[in-house]
């Protein structure tokens, strides 16, 4: 080989490893040393803390009580949350919160720095954490049940209300799209649209509530909540749809019943097509609850596919980091015991076994990952080779266990999941609203 050949050689291999690590780099997160690790997000009895998944090493982010739904900013940089009815957001750099508004109804992260929030008044607000710069949306209506999509795109609720001798009443205006980079300062609001309309009940029809599931992480989807406007019936049961971003068009799945509960319904990270999905009506969490799989097709039809034990009942299905298994938690069936004593029914429901399965969504072959006689539920995959679930102790206390290569190690101890509880395992008839207590961020994600 000449010199000159072998100089080439060598200035391609060194092109080819720094362009690797460029890359690498780019797909990294976009971490300082000792930020942005993977950490998770949880309420206890005397405050909000977090701990890193790594080392388990616990920081109390704000003390006190009646704390809620902590969101994670999609850098991990910052924390919002709710203290009673105000939010604030905690810095994980500077290790120190700020109140940003109350009377708070609903709140989410647009990008790293700017999240949307609405309060019992009119309109809606972008607030910059670092700039503090407020931008308004000002009208005569009222928003919630905010979802951000990577598109710069905020999809909410838009509610209207009025007052008459009769009372206060408000009706779902429907599902609005919010255009971040289209703002009329002069007249300060923000372009939406009407996406799914809702619909106002009437005297010979019960009318149509729709809410936002979850959106995919590529914004092309919005999984929707098809309610009807009457709580105790959504209590018993609802649909779901789905609403195409790119297509513009909305479909319901109108032979698939589930409930109302944001950690009924999963969304693959790898097809955005396929969603785990608790299925069955009811509002008893202890009876006629099976975890299934719904394949959409690009035409929208689909097909569900079944893969549990008919004697057993589900809940917090979650996929794997890779998308190749789904997790939930499920244990046995007690409607037999419910239709002769209900309260015994949930007692047995709290002592027994709930274990934490895995199926492969190729094979739909089922694997038992936890194997005693603890409750354990609300399986996230963190990585290849690591879980994380919680296990109910008793007396409303729960633990945040990390399970690698079948060993168990306890990573946060004397949870609670709702203030409001008074001791008891679980909330409306046994649901667990997880969400309401925790968020994690996953630097793997």
């Amino acid at each position: 080989m000449s010199i000159l050949r072998y100089k080439i050689l060598i200035f391609l291999l060194i092109l080819v490893l720094v362009s690797g690590f460029l890359v690498a780099c780019a797909n990294m997160p976009n971490k300082s040393i000792g930020e942005n690790d993977s950490f998770i997000v949880y309420t206890k009895e005397d405050g909000l803390y977090f701990s890193y998944l790594n080392n388990g090493e616990e920081t109390e982010v704000h003390e006190g009580k009646e704390f809620s739904y902590p969101i994670i900013s999609k850098s991990g940089d910052y924390i919002a949350y709710t203290n009673k009815d105000s939010l604030y957001i905690y810095d994980m750099k500077e290790k120190k919160y700020e109140k940003i508004a109350d009377k708070i109804v609903s709140y989410d992260w647009t990008d790293d720095k700017t999240i949307v929030y609405a309060t019992n008044e009119p309109g809606f607000t972008m607030f910059n954490v670092l700039t503090k710069e407020k931008t308004k949306h000002l009208d005569e209506y009222y928003y919630d049940n905010f979802k951000a999509s990577n598109r710069n795109i905020i999809y909410g609720i838009k509610i209207s209300k009025w007052t008459t001798g009769e009372g206060d009443f408000a009706v779902n205006n429907g599902i609005i799209e919010v255009n971040l980079n289209e703002y009329d300062s002069k007249n300060k609001t923000f372009s939406t649209n009407i996406i799914i309309e809702g619909r106002k009940s009437t005297d010979e029809m019960i009318g149509y509530d729709p809410a936002i599931w979850d959106v995919t992480e590529d914004g092309k989807y919005i999984y929707i909540m098809e309610k009807p406007a009457s709580a105790s019936l959504s209590a018993d049961g609802i649909g779901i749809g789905i609403y195409d971003v790119e297509e513009k068009t909305h479909t319901e799945f109108t032979d698939i019943a589930t409930l109302p509960h944001k950690n009924h319904l999963s969304i693959n990270p790898k097809y955005n097509n396929l969603i785990g999905l608790i299925e069955g009506g009811n509002r008893d969490m202890i009876m006629n609850k099976e975890v299934i799989l719904v394949d959409i097709n690009k035409d929208k039809t689909y097909k569900t596919i079944k893969f549990m034990d008919k004697d057993l009942v589900a809940m917090t299905p979650s996929f794997t980091l890779d998308g190749e298994k789904l997790l939930y938690s499920a244990t046995k069936s007690l409607e037999d015991v419910w239709e002769m004593d209900f309260n015994k029914a949930y007692d047995d429901w709290e002592n027994q076994p709930h274990n934490i399965y895995e199926v492969d969504i190729k094979t739909s072959k089922t694997k038992k990952i936890t194997k005693g006689d603890y409750f354990d539920f609300m399986p996230i995959s963190i990585s290849k080779d690591e879980i994380l679930f919680s296990r109910y102790k008793g007396n409303g206390y729960y633990s945040l266990i990390k399970l690698v290569d079948g060993k168990e190690e306890i990573l946060a101890d004397n949870i609670i999941l709702d203030y409001h509880n008074e001791g008891s395992a679980f909330g409306f008839y046994g649901y667990l609203e997880t969400e309401k207590s925790m968020d994690i961020f996953c630097s793997a994600r």
